[in-house]
């Protein structure tokens, strides 16, 4: 694990008292741990990640790639851009944290980016039931393929400094009422040239840094069938110009897989 992985959890600055969590648990440091009493210390653990954490460190990352690309659909270049993504990685592990000794412990994956250049935290995988519940909640719309399939992966997945990311499926219909609140406190929402949009057909999956700024399903565009997604600025109450389709530069894409590869591509922290 990187220097970034090392502090973030706190095992560094060993004068210093960990601030951040009251316990950490690094279970590929511990692979003789067994399942059964971590079941019933640790309910939330997936048992295919205590498996993957007795597995050497190149192993683990090998396999957790072929995971992923057995988990998630068909996009042009997306084998090439996550093994690209996988390529630049020195470690992946899984951690248990606590906040207080009265919380429940949580755990999550983490992919090291090599050269220190940061890390990725992904949560535990949404059961079937969560990726239902949250479809419910949408009932106009259906949300993307590739999308529910990243969340059987990871219900929550974001880098080194970005503290919200993309959000777990329990969060997006309070994430969902809080745009839809300040929109409306600024007025009719607009594409940057001025078209109007419905704020409703906005679906948040993504929010930057904490800030008021998110990538969002939008029901006005569906340039491959389903749902392209588009930025919204809290600042200038705005959605991106879809435009020809496409582009990082206005953070417009037509599915959420070629959304999440530009995530993956900017790894320094």
């Amino acid at each position: 694990m990187n220097e970034h992985v090392l502090h973030y959890y706190g095992y560094t600055d060993e004068e210093i008292p960990r601030k951040k969590f009251s316990k950490v648990i690094s279970f590929h440091d511990c692979p003789d741990m067994d399942w059964e009493n971590l079941c019933d210390s640790i309910p939330a653990l997936p048992k295919g990640w205590h498996e993957l954490c007795q597995l050497p460190r190149n192993d683990r990352i090998q396999f957790t790639l072929d995971y992923w690309l057995a988990k998630l659909p068909y996009h042009l270049h997306l084998d090439e851009a996550i093994s690209q993504f996988f390529g630049e990685l020195d470690d992946v592990g899984c951690f248990a944290t606590q906040v207080k000794k009265s919380d429940p412990l949580k755990v999550e994956m983490v992919y090291s980016v090599s050269q220190n250049r940061g890390f990725y935290r992904g949560a535990i995988p949404a059961s079937e039931e969560d990726v239902i519940d949250l479809q419910k909640l949408f009932l106009d719309y259906i949300l993307p393929e590739d999308y529910l399939a990243f969340l059987q992966i990871h219900n929550g997945f974001c880098k080194t400094t970005d503290c919200t990311g993309i959000m777990s499926a329990e969060k997006v219909a309070s994430t969902y009422k809080q745009l839809q609140a300040l929109i409306a406190s600024q007025g009719m929402v607009t594409t940057t040239s001025g078209n109007p949009v419905d704020p409703e057909g906005l679906i948040p999956f993504y929010k930057s840094f904490g800030m008021p700024y998110y990538q969002c399903f939008w029901s006005g565009w569906h340039p491959e069938q389903e749902m392209g997604n588009v930025y919204y600025s809290g600042e200038m109450n705005s959605i991106s110009e879809i435009g020809n389709g496409e582009s990082s530069e206005t953070m417009t894409f037509p599915t959420f897989l070629g959304w999440l590869i530009f995530y993956l591509e900017q790894m320094n922290i």
